[in-house]
């Protein structure tokens, strides 16, 4: 989790910064959540799914937490949905867009930078990383905005590698064309996640400093 000022989303699209959502609102609370590598890499569309349900729900809960934990210290905040619902919606372009950006301002509260796949490159977690956002009207040490591009410059898997075409490489998808593949209905009834391409072609989804410090450190600890 890390704070950013509301002062730094000058480039937020009209209707969707900080302050169009809480007029008072100084400060964004980023929270970021991952899954195991082992997710991308295996060939189940159930546990890609379960893997996505799991870590919205848990931000989403983290969201409220802290929340609540704002409200009880006198302070005001609002929980920004990890991913569903949302309310706008371009039928024609088959576009939907949340309140607020989770990725740019994580960006912006420096956990790490954007990928030409449009996803958040974090130097722990790679593409693995989803997000949540908390507003609040309490004014916060900010970090500064992660300024290297993890990103390697001279890599287009992503964009090779996606079926539908739909990256176009300069920080949009077109999702029009995303959502033909991007899930399934099984007979059964259950909707899955069908494709997932940009992040596991990605190079960046590693445990990249994790696996540096494991070298310094041969005891395995599991986390709880």
């Amino acid at each position: 989790m890390q704070p950013t000022s509301v002062e730094k989303f000058k480039n937020a699209p009209k209707g969707f910064h900080p302050k169009d959502l809480m007029s008072n609102a100084k400060s964004v609370l980023v929270i970021g959540k991952y899954f195991p590598l082992e997710v991308l890499r295996v060939n189940s569309k159930a546990a890609v799914t379960k893997a996505y349900e799991t870590l919205f729900i848990a931000l989403d809960q983290c969201a409220y937490r802290l929340s609540g934990f704002i409200e009880n210290q006198d302070g005001q905040a609002l929980p920004i949905p990890a991913d569903v619902p949302y309310y706008y919606w371009d039928k024609k372009k088959q576009y939907g867009r949340g309140d607020l950006s989770h990725r740019h301002a994580a960006v912006l509260a420096g956990l790490g930078s954007l990928g030409k796949n449009t996803l958040l490159l974090t130097p722990d977690f790679g593409n693995r990383v989803n997000l949540s956002s908390v507003l609040t009207d309490v004014p916060l040490v900010e970090n500064p905005p992660f300024e290297r591009d993890l990103c390697i410059a001279e890599c287009d898997l992503c964009l090779r590698s996606c079926p539908a075409n739909a990256l176009r490489g300069d920080g949009t998808v077109i999702q029009k064309e995303c959502r033909k593949l991007h899930s399934i209905t099984t007979e059964k009834g259950f909707k899955l996640f069908a494709c997932w391409e940009c992040r596991r072609v990605c190079p960046v989804q590693g445990n990249l400093l994790r696996k540096s410090n494991a070298k310094k450190n041969s005891r395995r600890v599991l986390p709880y």
